[in-house]
């Protein structure tokens, strides 16, 4: 049978008994299905069916459904049977019937002449073994030895007998369909079964017995009802049917590689590259034209670069065989030929996807005329690892795509080195965010004859002279000044803000640019004018010199007291230090857990409490290092340094402003701990008044959440008495208390709050409510049902243009609940295993809230 007769007996079976055809649905998931980037199951565009969230338009369906999975990008090629793009039939029960009569209709559509008619001697089935959470298919294995399947040929597998599409959502144990086709196809071990990781028993039908719904967190909770949803890969029933070893063997992948024979002269089987190439181009050339029919472009992110990346991989593989030029129209022409009669959508937009193709593919033909000779340069001059520079320098200055390179890489028998590429990249990005914050007229340095005097270390206001001057567009100005109190950014510290006055004008500092050791200023013109060669007052604005030194010095006591904690091999790899607070990035291979932070916390406010002085001090570099000054790795320092000493705790080399002593500090809290990068993570915290002024909004929030806790558990036992507990009605009974106790923040409300007895879906419309009432809004709700916790963010978008993200939120507070979670920018989901932490999992949010809020001013 050709792929065409094997999809109209599927679905033609299951129509006649009693399934509606429906089609197939888009590569691109629903607006409300984030769970994955494009649709990799059959069942994906039906969850809302199974979840009992929107009736179904009949109790059984049939589809044949486009999927593409981008797991096995690289894989494709390299294997026999890897596919991104494929065809899944299935046949589906939205509680309707269940085991028995998915077995049934399976079994006889295999075995049944006018279906697949498969050998039912060769048939082998799995059922799944069973785990902590879920019992062995005992039920299953009875129904298949009800219909003749011999005990023999029935096995118990485990993690792969449980299906599920994504991290959330329907699942179920499952039984697999395999079919022996023989010693030929096999490793030889006499205990070869399905299971086994050779190619005798191919798994042609999955049958999902549908019960559970995943959770966030990996809980389960049983669906509405009972359902089915079973998978048929056209492509492997058809190497099934047509006797082949290979899908690519098929006429589904056949006759896209006879057209690229005639094209290229190249041919399957006759070498190992031809072959490679010929399999990658029928594989990506059908996916990209699906893929572009459903409206998706290339570009870096997302949907666009899965479709960027396999169309850029086929084009190189395209030149190996001697195809240069027009590779994708003429894949496009012939995969709408094919396919068109079944998936109308590939002719309806032909000339768009031919267009979006084609340009795709002069612009990285552009890309391979020059970095592809560069990269056969590098595999000749390097050894068995191509370095990370070499790797960064393709993708950077070249356009050469990392995953490429590595893959061409392992074809001349090299590695390369990703964790340097890795950091090669994370260094550019912070180049980038660094570059944005000097004003573009600033760069050029000024000639005033002079050298800048910085006294900002003793000094805030100066009478002092403007020597060379600037002016550009909008009152801005860049100038330089004799003696200048201003601290240039440098050294992880943002630059100083301040007012620069003369008798003729006011100008506002806005940025102090470091230039080797001296400096330019750059500054805003308030009033009247300010010209070169007059005398000017100049003041730093303590309101942010301040909070700056006091994070400055405590990242000095962050250091040392991860050193103390962590160990010696702690260094520092990176900083931020400014009024709002600090960033620490520090090179450790592994997420501090919970206890170490609090100890790392304890031991800098211990320090902190200690009052113990800040000693400055300058000295000879060799004398700095035989006192054991840290100095940071990669750094270049002059014969005399600075050296910041907190007496029998830390002493650094530093150029930054500190306090006079700890106690100046006032506070110190961890807000977060992350990756940073490749054995590197972050630390980021709050010191000084930000610190205690967080401090006292969250005791204040605690103090105010436990009378609305004990407000809402009072108004639940009401409901509860009156039939009205649970679910989306005790949801609407307790807005009125949660839009009352509304708090706000730079314009945004804030609703923080937990709701006993609501059940995740009504939590969901609860929040939806509140922030359309509220909006601009963010709304983070907990509740407890049956025993575990539920947590979710909601987040309108003029809450994310200011930094706040609902999925960062949710990472942030799910493990307070012993849990794990995610979504997306506007809405993320959570489960827990620990209810009773709702409370401080609530609070938490709000203090990240207000302090991204604040940040963002």
């Amino acid at each position: 049978m050709r792929s065409h007769e094997i999809r109209s007996r599927f679905v033609d079976h299951f129509a006649s008994r009693g399934h509606v055809r429906l089609p197939s649905g888009s590569l691109v998931p629903p607006d409300w299905d984030t769970s994955v980037l494009i649709t990799t199951a059959g069942m994906q565009p039906l969850k809302r069916y199974f979840l009992g969230a929107e009736a179904p338009p009949a109790p059984r369906a049939t589809t044949v459904q486009k999927c593409f999975r981008t797991v096995d990008i690289d894989e494709v090629g390299n294997t026999a049977r890897h596919l991104t793009f494929f065809e899944m039939m299935g046949n589906f029960s939205f509680g309707d019937y269940f085991k028995r009569a998915a077995i049934d209709l399976a079994w006889e559509l295999v075995t049944s002449p006018t279906g697949f008619a498969f050998d039912h001697d060769k048939i082998w089935i799995t059922v799944y073994e069973g785990d902590e959470l879920v019992p062995a298919d005992e039920e299953a294995v009875e129904l298949w030895r009800a219909i003749g399947m011999p005990a023999e040929r029935i096995v118990r597998l485990g993690g792969d007998n449980f299906w599920q599409a994504g991290p959330t959502g329907p699942c179920g144990p499952c039984s697999e369909l395999y079919l022996d086709r023989g010693p030929a196809h096999g490793c030889g071990r006499p205990e070869c079964a399905p299971g086994c990781d050779c190619d005798r028993f191919l798994e042609f039908w999955n049958l999902v017995f549908m019960q559970y719904n995943m959770l966030e967190g990996g809980g389960l909770e049983p669906l509405p009802a009972p359902s089915i949803d079973t998978g048929a890969g056209v492509e492997r029933v058809a190497a099934l049917s047509q006797g082949v070893h290979s899908v690519f063997e098929t006429d589904a992948f056949g006759d896209v590689i006879s057209e690229i024979q005639q094209w290229s002269g190249a041919r399957y089987g006759v070498d190992e590259r031809q072959t490679k190439a010929l399999r990658v181009l029928s594989d990506h050339g059908r996916a990209m034209c699906f893929l572009a029919s459903d409206g998706i472009e290339p570009g870096n992110e997302g949907r666009g670069y899965v479709l960027r990346r396999i169309v850029r991989r086929a084009i190189y593989h395209a030149r190996a065989i001697g195809l240069e030029r027009d590779v994708t129209p003429r894949l496009h022409a012939r995969v709408a030929e094919l396919w068109g009669d079944v998936y109308p959508e590939l002719t309806d937009s032909a000339a768009h996807v031919r267009r979006v193709l084609t340009t795709e593919e002069e612009r990285f033909s552009r890309t391979l005329e020059v970095g592809g000779g560069l990269l056969d340069d590098v595999l000749a001059r390097s050894g068995a690892v191509v370095s990370g520079d070499d790797a960064f320098r393709l993708h950077d200055t070249y356009g050469f795509p990392f995953e490429l390179t590595v893959e061409i890489a392992a074809d001349h028998g090299k590695a390369v080195d990703e964790a340097e590429f890795a950091r090669l990249m994370d260094e550019q990005r912070e180049r980038a965010r660094a570059s944005t914050q000097a004003v573009a007229f600033a760069v050029s340095d000024l000639d005033a004859g002079f050298k800048t005097e910085f006294v900002g270390y003793e000094q805030l206001d100066v009478r002092t002279q403007v020597g060379a001057l600037e002016t550009g567009g909008d009152g801005l100005l860049t100038l330089k000044l004799r003696e200048s109190p201003f601290y240039p950014a440098g050294g992880g510290q943002v630059a100083d803000h301040g007012v620069i006055e003369s008798e003729n004008g006011r100008a506002v500092v806005e940025d102090v640019v470091r230039r080797d050791d001296d400096q330019q200023i750059v500054a805003r013109v308030e009033r009247g004018e300010i010209a070169a060669g007059e005398r000017v007052r100049a003041h730093v604005d303590l309101e942010l010199r301040r909070p700056t030194m006091a994070h400055h010095t405590a990242t000095h006591l962050l250091h040392a007291a991860l050193r103390q904690v962590l160990g010696p091999h702690v260094t520092q790899a990176g900083s931020y230090v400014g009024p709002d607070k600090l960033r620490f990035d520090f090179r450790h291979d592994q997420p501090m857990t919970p206890d170490e932070l609090a100890e790392v916390e304890r031991i800098v406010n211990e320090k902190i409490v200690e009052n113990r002085p800040v000693h400055i001090f300058v000295t000879e570099r060799e004398t700095a290092r035989q006192l054991g000054a840290m100095m940071l790795f990669g750094e270049k320092y002059g014969e005399h340094v600075r050296v910041v000493e907190i007496p029998e705790f830390s002493k650094e080399l530093c150029g930054g402003t500190h306090v006079r002593s700890t106690a100046e500090i006032g506070a110190f809290v961890i807000l977060r701990e992350a990756s940073s990068s490749q054995g590197v993570r972050r630390i980021e915290a709050i010191a000084g008044q930000v610190a205690i002024d967080h401090l006292r909004g969250r005791a204040a929030d605690a103090d105010r959440l436990e009378g609305e806790v004990a407000e809402l558990r009072s108004e639940a036992k009401k409901q509860q008495r009156s039939g009205r507990a649970g679910g989306a009605a005790a949801g609407n009974g307790r807005e009125s208390a949660l839009l009352e106790s509304a708090g706000e923040e730079g314009g945004i409300r804030i609703v923080t709050a937990v709701v006993d007895d609501v059940d995740p879906e009504a939590l969901l419309q609860v929040s939806d409510r509140l922030k359309a009432k509220l909006s601009p809004a963010v709304v983070v709700l907990g509740s407890a049902a049956e025993g575990k916790a539920h947590l979710l963010a909601s987040v309108d978008q003029s809450a994310i243009d200011r930094g706040l993200s609902a999925v960062d939120l949710i990472k942030q507070i799910a493990p307070i609940v012993g849990g794990g979670g995610g979504g997306r920018a506007t809405m993320a989901r959570a489960g827990g295993s620990d209810p009773d932490k709702l409370p401080e999992a609530v609070e938490a949010a709000e203090s990240a809230i207000r302090m991204r809020l604040r940040s963002a001013e």
